[in-house]
């Protein structure tokens, strides 16, 4: 049995997965991480029952093992539950949050994408596996004071996620980062991004660090609706016109070159 951390699930829990799953014991020791391991018969989760409450999920947050029917899950209910309709690829699994925490921040042994935002909820979807990051966060990227350096092997792009646990994890927010400046080793790019405040409702302008043309450290955004960076995004100031083409999606746009307006 993949090892897990607590022999003994909360009785409220059990009560309610005794149906399907029921808790392991652990072989020897035992670790900080507030974790129980679970074994479920045939395609049953522990967390496949989650609650609403005005609104609000309460539910487990497990990460599947390499063992079959093997799960290691929070010990206690969370803001996150497990949504078995999320659109993931077929190795990962939807969890939908409210609230400051990504899920791996209720369950380290999680690795999960960008979050989406949906209403007051944030749909990610995730795996048992943590991912490894292709950017971290670094204070030897020399920016102003209002940005934030990133180092990216190859074409990764900086994101929320990254920051880690010990910083906000929440996807509430989006980094928004210029045209990669090529760091000292080639396989690597410097960004220094800007924090913005959340997006708001119906913004369709969306960064896009290839935009043709576009120098480095300045910022590039695709804009499928008629809003422009500038209305999205109150910092941001955009004196090119803009040119027509495709997204980093593939989507029709208004291809935009801006810059961060001074500081007031």
């Amino acid at each position: 049995m993949r090892r897990c951390d607590w022999a003994n699930a909360p009785p409220a829990v059990a009560a309610e997965s005794a149906t399907t799953c029921s808790t392991t014991t652990l072989d020897g020791g035992a670790a900080p991480s507030e974790l129980v391991a679970y074994s479920c018969e045939g395609s049953a989760r522990p967390d496949e029952a989650p609650r609403y409450v005005d609104g609000v999920p309460q539910g487990l947050v497990c990460a599947d093992t390499a063992a079959v029917g093997a799960f290691c899950c929070t010990a206690a209910l969370t803001t996150c539950a497990y949504d078995p309709v999320a659109a993931c690829d077929p190795s990962f699994f939807g969890v939908e949050c409210r609230g400051s925490n990504r899920p791996e921040a209720e369950n380290p042994r999680l690795g999960c994408g960008q979050g989406v935002r949906r209403g007051a909820l944030i749909d990610y979807c995730c795996s048992g596996q943590p991912r490894t990051p292709g950017c971290v966060q670094s204070d030897s990227v020399v920016c102003s004071s209002r940005l934030m350096g990133w180092t990216c092997q190859g074409d990764s792009l900086p994101r929320g996620e990254q920051l880690g646990a010990n910083r906000s994890r929440a996807d509430l927010y989006g980094l928004l980062c210029p045209v990669p400046t090529p760091a000292g080793n080639a396989a690597y790019n410097d960004y220094c991004c800007f924090t913005p405040a959340p997006t708001p409702d119906g913004a369709s302008c969306v960064q896009d660090t290839k935009v043709p043309g576009c120098a480095p450290g300045r910022f590039g955004f695709a804009c499928t609706g008629a809003d422009t960076p500038d209305e999205d995004y109150a910092p941001m100031r955009c004196p090119d016109a803009p040119r027509a083409g495709p997204s980093a999606q593939g989507y029709a746009a208004r291809l935009f070159c801006c810059d961060l307006a001074p500081a007031p």
